[in-house]
């Protein structure tokens, strides 16, 4: 069984925290060990998870430390951006609109016509292209059951290591999909200011070549 990692606090105050969740430790769950459960543990009380992470897919996530604090957030406008190597040689920049369909039973999602699913969209920016793969910078813009990894499919370049949306990938074991919740921006609830928490993954992956700073 892989070791997961613990998570890293990034800023932390009365009101809020922002973590850096490792890749393969769930988000919130029944019963198993999360990251809600270890800033519980940290904290001594309950928090509130504001945007989750696929289990395989590490990055920024925040908890509120209070209710009141999580309600405000749950209607903020947070932008939201990832980092993704994909293989393929995807454009320089493009928009993804999709209809999604989550399968609850396969616990994949499907492209399915307008009116069978909900709708999804994203943004992109190419980073870099090295042969087969590209590093890109996503703009979520809708919030679906694991949005870009299967949008990144439908657009022919599947994340590198996904081993549920990219065939290359589809029987390989240790290895986790090049994602990664990069920044988080939004107005801070309790002073009103802009707020903009960012961080790069260690994954030599994503720097493949180039440096991604």
């Amino acid at each position: 069984m892989q070791t997961v990692k613990k998570s890293k606090i990034i800023f932390e105050d009365e009101y809020l925290i922002a973590v850096q969740k490792p890749a393969g430790m769930l988000s919130q769950s029944d019963g198993e060990a999360d990251l809600v459960f270890e800033m519980s543990e940290h904290t001594g009380g309950e928090v509130y998870i504001i945007n989750r992470l696929d289990r395989p897919v590490g990055g920024l996530v925040l908890l509120a430390k209070d209710k009141k604090t999580a309600g405000i957030l749950s209607q903020t406008d947070i932008e939201k951006f990832y980092l993704a190597v994909v293989c393929g040689e995807p454009n320089d920049s493009g928009r993804l609109e999709n209809y999604l369909m989550h399968d609850k039973r396969l616990n994949i999602v499907k492209n399915v016509n307008k009116g069978m699913g909900k709708l999804a969209v994203l943004e992109y920016e190419k980073i870099w292209q090295d042969g087969g793969l590209a590093l890109l910078k996503v703009k979520l813009l809708t919030g679906r059951h694991h949005q870009i990894r299967a949008q990144m499919l439908f657009n022919k370049t599947p994340i590198y290591g996904d081993t549920k949306y990219n065939p290359e990938f589809k029987h390989k074991r240790g290895i986790m999909p090049a994602l990664f919740s990069h920044s988080l921006s939004f107005v801070y609830p309790v002073t009103g200011e802009n707020t903009e928490f960012k961080i790069y993954p260690e994954d030599e992956i994503f720097r493949y070549k180039r440096d991604l700073t």
